[in-house]
């Protein structure tokens, strides 16, 4: 889903906000200065289940890599994997509200001015969000497109290892591992 506001109405005044990215739920954040290899990180992932996830609410937040953005169903699956790869690489866990999927990055000075609200808005009033079972759905349609795109979850089958170190459009994949 690749979804941003028109420029007509927009309230953003950064130049950083609205960054392009892959969707994804971090799983583990180390900082830049860690020690830990990324064969480390691939030993660790390859441990790992695919498994699936659902979409349990859209909602906003007070920070830049979490303006809005997808609450995943927490399951026991989810924790597990979460406790495997901390335990393995000997690290705290450092990943604030999750499991979720970030939709947009979002600067605080244009939080300050609407934007993340406006952001939300712009899917819900645009009726991109539906009420689905117990958790929610998000039509990924691209604009304008005749046919509704209904999301509520997807089957995670890789891990990516990913240096999140700069500006968002600087990130690099390191590496991608297929989950068992």
């Amino acid at each position: 889903m690749s979804l941003r506001p028109s420029v007509n109405g927009a309230q953003t005044t950064s130049e950083t906000s609205y960054p392009t990215f892959e969707p994804h739920i971090t799983l583990l954040s180390l900082p830049a200065e860690s020690s830990v290899s990324t064969d480390a990180l691939r030993s660790a992932a390859q441990k790992c289940k695919n498994l699936s996830v659902s979409f349990k609410s859209v909602d906003i937040s007070d920070h830049f890599f979490r303006s809005v953005l997808v609450s995943i169903a927490p399951t026991q699956e989810l924790w597990d994997m979460h406790s495997l790869v901390h335990g393995e690489l000997k690290q705290e866990p450092r990943t604030p509200m999750y499991p979720h999927m970030s939709l947009c990055y979002i600067t605080n000075e244009d939080a300050e001015r609407g934007e993340r609200q406006r952001f939300y808005n712009m899917l819900d009033d645009g009726g991109r969000i539906k009420s689905a079972g117990a958790g929610v759905a998000l039509d990924c349609a691209p604009e304008g497109a005749r046919k509704a795109d209904w999301v509520s979850g997807f089957k995670v089958k890789e891990i990516w290892i990913a240096e999140c170190n700069g500006p968002v459009d600087t990130w690099t994949i390191l590496d991608k591992v297929q989950l068992r």
